[in-house]
């Protein structure tokens, strides 16, 4: 048969298989083709947008969508977008791209060479779904002194349901019906109506009373020092540290003269030494009580026991021990017990008017405390009584760091970080008295309720505010709601009975140097 065919058919024939022949060897030696990448892609991620919660009418924009391909030996393939098929529940989306054009949860998926990624889900929410809700952070009550110097702070959330959203859109405050920043303060009493606008939504309304700084009575009380196992505290002493304590809640304690807080106030408690015994009859020394204790040497828990024996009736006198030979754990230390009053205050316990003492309330000195400044540890102490706490989370030489929550519930004391404030204590003595707040802001340490290094010079309005509400409120003090007139209730006191159930109580512990 093959002698049928012409020679030149024959030549044509050869030409072309030798051509098909080369060409088909020149294309096996090109390089693999990108697509052919991904015959060992393993893995395929998406990528997550920098926000996953969008508002519907507000964010218009269009979300591009990114994944990354990994082959089976974990190393990155390079991958056009372009060549990926985004999918949102399901549904084939357009370019590569997500719009937040109608409400809802959307699970967001990549699909390449038979691969399907993780899901990245987002939401676009209808603002007619949500809330807002305004919040004032003064949690003592809703009341602002008009000074100017009081502030009030507020929180302002968006709802959806009981979930809060994250926004980075304002949320605005309104006060009266203009907008206002915060935190707010003022200098003209009268009504102050705040509301959150965001999103085309209002909040929940908040009425805050302004009220010109109170003209608050003056309140006296008297002191008595039990000193146990020693005989060093004399009647001038005594009046020092009493004068002293008096200063301080006078606004007018300064013993190193350094920089006072800008809303350092006035808090008008008065302190005296107690001039007359359990008997009615006058003390030979005004304020003092000699006490000897079977003990020579106490620990802190020893204390709490011991002073049973000479707690004098504490709506009469505002006891404070003075106890040598401080062992163990705290012998550095002071201490003082939180208040209880009848009616709520946060930070506090509350209690019936009436009730008798079930813990040792008054302030235990720790003798090797006596010095030329121990007024200004005694002016901490009685804070704790009045309801203050530290500024800072923490007690003794025990710290935690920055919490969520102001830790003495008074948002014109800047509160820090105890700890990291010791780690990187300053060689440069001027710089130890500076501070750091949890917002990052710098000051200068001057609250009678920080620790060392501070000037130790100011209260402030929130914290008068809480001092004045246990005078008004607070059990076993010696004060008008306690039935204190002229310094005495009746000719005859008494020293507390002892509870038979009595169980230890850890006090507010001050490593104070």
């Amino acid at each position: 048969m093959n002698s049928l065919i012409k020679p030149g058919i024959r030549l044509v024939c050869l030409i072309l298989v030798i051509f098909i022949s080369s060409g088909c060897e020149k294309q096996m030696t090109q390089p693999v083709d990108d697509f052919y990448r991904f015959d060992k892609m393993s893995r395929l991620t998406i990528k997550k947008p920098a926000k996953t919660d969008f508002f519907l009418g507000i964010d218009k924009a269009d979300i591009p969508l990114e994944v990354t391909a990994f082959d089976t030996e974990g190393l990155i393939i390079k991958t056009p977008q372009e060549a990926v098929s985004f999918y949102a529940n399901e549904n084939k989306l357009v370019d590569e791209l997500f719009t937040p054009d109608k409400a809802g949860v959307f699970r967001i998926v990549g699909k390449l060479a038979g691969q399907v990624s993780d899901t990245v889900r987002l939401r676009v929410f209808d603002p007619a779904s949500l809330t807002l809700r305004l919040t004032a952070l003064d949690e003592t009550d809703n009341q602002l002194i008009a000074n100017g110097v009081d502030t009030l702070g507020f929180r302002i959330e968006l709802l959806y349901g009981s979930e809060v959203l994250k926004v980075d859109m304002p949320l605005v405050l309104y006060v009266n019906g203009k907008e206002t920043s915060q935190p707010f303060s003022t200098t003209e009493a009268g009504e102050y109506r705040f509301v959150a606008k965001g999103l085309g939504i209002e909040s929940n309304e908040i009425v805050i009373k302004a009220i010109s700084l109170p003209a608050y009575a003056i309140v006296r009380l008297p002191v008595i020092f039990h000193e146990i196992n020693r005989q060093n505290l004399t009647g001038n002493e005594i009046r020092r540290l009493t004068d002293g304590m008096t200063k301080a809640y006078r606004n007018k304690l300064n013993l190193a003269n350094g920089p006072k807080d800008q809303n350092a106030t006035d808090v008008y408690v008065e302190f005296y030494p107690a001039t007359r015994g359990l008997d009615g009859n006058p003390l030979s020394v005004p304020g003092l009580d000699r006490v000897a204790s079977q003990k020579t040497s106490f620990a802190q828990e020893d204390t709490y026991y011991d002073s049973f024996n000479s707690f004098w009736d504490p709506e009469q006198y505002l006891n404070i021990w003075v106890y040598p030979n401080i062992t163990g754990s705290y012998a550095n230390a002071s201490w003082a017990y939180f208040g209880v009053v009848t009616e709520p205050m946060v930070g506090m316990g509350t209690g019936v008017k009436g009730s008798s003492p079930w813990f040792p309330f008054g302030i235990f000195l720790n003798a090797s405390h006596l010095s030329s400044t121990t007024e200004e540890i005694l002016a901490h102490e009685v804070g704790h009584m009045f309801g203050l706490d530290h500024v800072f989370a923490g007690n003794g030489s025990s710290f935690e760091p920055c919490t969520a929550a102001d830790p003495d519930h008074c948002s014109d004391t800047p509160y820090y970080d105890r700890r990291t404030y010791s780690d990187n204590l300053s060689a440069a003595f001027s710089e130890r008295f500076k501070r750091t707040s949890c917002a990052g802001e710098q000051y200068t340490s001057t609250n009678f309720m920080d620790y060392y290094y501070g000037y130790n010079n100011s209260f402030t309005p929130e914290q008068l505010k809480r001092v004045r509400h246990t005078i008004s409120y607070g059990l076993w003090l010696p004060t008008p709601f306690n039935g204190m007139v002229s310094g005495r209730k009746s000719g005859v006191s008494s020293i507390v009975t002892r509870p038979a159930n009595l169980k230890y109580i850890k006090p507010v512990i001050c490593d104070l140097h």
